[in-house]
């Protein structure tokens, strides 16, 4: 897992360590990991598990088996290939690539990654045959091996994990998740956040429409649940809350639109090419800045650029950020810089 997974969850859990982290995922299982939003890796609780993949499968595993099917495969015999392989616990990628070679045989001579004018056989098996198996919810990753990421079952991994449930079921679900968590949001902001068919999206709305409210939120049109509406209109607005988000956080990606986030002046300087997204400040949940830091032995040092000066309190509150964060990845000395 990605030292910026780690900080996500810092931002969301004060007092949260490292340690923490790693007893969900290794000893408690309680967060699994696996692809699933927009076909990226995240962490789940493993009790929001059924509900994110039987959400995300109708798109998540037609294109994974078209990829297969184009490939001269069959998928439902290679997910049986990759379950049965894993049989005995989990595998490093490598180990199971070796696995599937031996079952698959001549077909594998054929499958070649070069690189540094060297073909390696089999290099990309394991990632392409067990994508359908984390689509359907059957594979997710399990501990690491040294510096190699393992692949495990679900059901040795997760005993008496939850079945998954019918598409429209699942569907549905997720989408009332997203709109408790991201709401007022679309079908476009629904797709933003977690890929999928603009048809499936609209018609699950559809289908939940006794259930939901359209709102305008700035000029932007989107859907609550009629249930939030009164936390909403109780809850009170805490002013001058700086917090430092990572890379591809969550929050960010939740929307099509996104001026609510960030003026347009900066949107490229937050959403940059090629997917990339960059680690915000936020003040009172607008982007005001950037950051990055740089780890030394005892030392975290880190940067924030500023989209204009921060107030001598905003200035204070992002060191407290610095500070904290320091402390859950165990530097015990911490400097940071504000430009502009």
């Amino acid at each position: 897992m990605t030292v910026m997974a780690r900080i996500a969850l810092w931002a969301r859990l004060r007092q949260l360590t490292v340690e923490d982290v790693e007893q969900a995922l290794v000893q408690k299982r309680s967060i699994i990991k696996t692809w699933s939003l927009r076909g990226a890796l995240h962490l789940h609780r493993a009790s929001d598990f059924s509900v994110v993949v039987g959400g995300l499968m109708p798109k998540r595993l037609l294109r994974e088996q078209q990829w297969i099917h184009r490939a001269g495969l069959k998928e439902e015999e290679t997910t049986r290939i990759v379950l049965n392989a894993l049989n005995d616990g989990p595998l490093t990628r490598g180990r199971l690539s070796d696995s599937l070679n031996k079952k698959l045989g001549a077909w594998t001579r054929n499958w070649r990654d070069g690189g540094w004018g060297v073909k390696k056989v089999g290099s990309s098996l394991a990632w392409h045959l067990v994508e359908p198996a984390m689509a359907r919810g059957l594979v997710c990753f399990g501990p690491t091996d040294g510096q190699e990421v393992t692949f495990v079952r679900v059901d040795q991994w997760i005993p008496g994990s939850s079945r998954i449930p019918p598409e429209n079921e699942a569907e549905e679900e997720l989408v009332r998740r997203y709109l408790h968590a991201f709401g007022p949001g679309d079908a476009k902001d629904f797709r933003a956040w977690a890929g999928g068919y603009l048809r499936r999206i609209r018609a699950a709305l559809e289908r939940l429409t006794d259930e939901l409210v359209e709102v305008d939120s700035d000029g932007h049109r989107g859907y609550l649940l009629k249930k939030d509406l009164p936390n909403l209109e109780r809850a009170d607005v805490d002013r001058g809350v700086v917090r430092l988000l990572p890379s591809f956080d969550p929050f960010m990606q939740g929307h099509h639109y996104r001026g609510h986030l960030v003026d347009q002046a900066r949107y490229r300087e937050v959403y940059k090419d090629a997917g990339w997204l960059a680690p915000v400040v936020l003040l009172d949940g607008r982007v005001a800045g950037t950051w990055s830091y740089h780890r030394r032995p005892g030392k975290l040092e880190v940067d924030v650029k500023m989209f204009s000066t921060f107030s001598k309190e905003a200035r204070e509150k992002a060191e407290e950020e610095a500070r904290d964060l320091s402390r859950f990845l165990e530097t015990p000395d911490v400097a940071i810089r504000f430009r502009t």
